[in-house]
């Protein structure tokens, strides 16, 4: 587990860079880039994605659950609504931006809806006191979540090797990066899933054998 919280701290701040960098081109803080701009209101999704990002690694801190169950609690609610307002704000942007190729708007659609219901098996997990399909279902979701972070470690691979010739070849390397990042995210946090009960639990040793003493017999 320590090292999954690593790798996902890691991806938090990585994460928090890209949605402060985004958030400050939004602003024209950053000169901006060859892709058409977003509307204003899109910087609710990347504030979204920013307060997402914070949350997630104290709530995969073992003692901060353990010690402190009310404030893991309220997080969680806080993080359920910032990721509500995230996802539903992502697909939107990706109708409503322009210049968006219809391969992000089916990418978008079905990632953000895929994050929306392991959100909400999740909490109906928590509801019914089932801590452990919880916390399965909220790694599941927060492996999702940090998709566009892997995403855009495996793009410039694509770029740097494959070229990018204009925006139509840009688009089709983006998205396709964007898959294949989820792929990845998904099989990494199932393969810890299944692995660790398995490392986890003790070696089932078998039960004494009784010793059978006859009983004396009479003469």
């Amino acid at each position: 587990m320590a090292r999954l919280r690593f790798v996902v701290l890691v991806l938090c701040v990585l994460g928090l860079a890209a949605c402060a960098y985004a958030s400050a081109r939004l602003a024209g803080w950053v000169a901006p880039s060859k892709l058409p701009p977003y509307p204003p209101w899109v910087l609710a999704h990347f504030v979204s994605a920013a307060a997402f990002v914070v949350i997630a690694p104290l709530q995969l801190w073992p003692g901060l659950r353990r010690r402190r169950p009310l404030v893991h609690r309220t997080l969680g609610r806080i993080g359920v609504a910032v990721g509500c307002v995230m996802a539903l704000s992502g697909i939107t942007m990706a109708y409503a931006s322009p210049g968006r190729p219809v391969t992000e708007q089916i990418f978008m659609t079905a990632f953000f809806t895929s994050y929306l219901a392991m959100l909400g098996l999740g909490v109906r997990a928590a509801v019914a006191r089932d801590f452990a399909a919880h916390r399965a279902w909220m790694l599941r979701m927060t492996a999702v979540a940090l998709t566009p972070v892997t995403q855009r470690a495996i793009f410039p691979v694509f770029a740097m090797t494959l070229g990018v010739g204009g925006l139509e070849r840009f688009w089709q390397l983006f998205i396709s990066a964007a898959w294949i990042a989820w792929a990845v995210n998904m099989i990494a946090v199932e393969a810890w899933l299944r692995a660790k009960p398995q490392a986890a639990s003790p070696p089932i040793k078998p039960p004494p054998i009784r010793k059978l003493h006859a009983e004396p017999q009479a003469s």
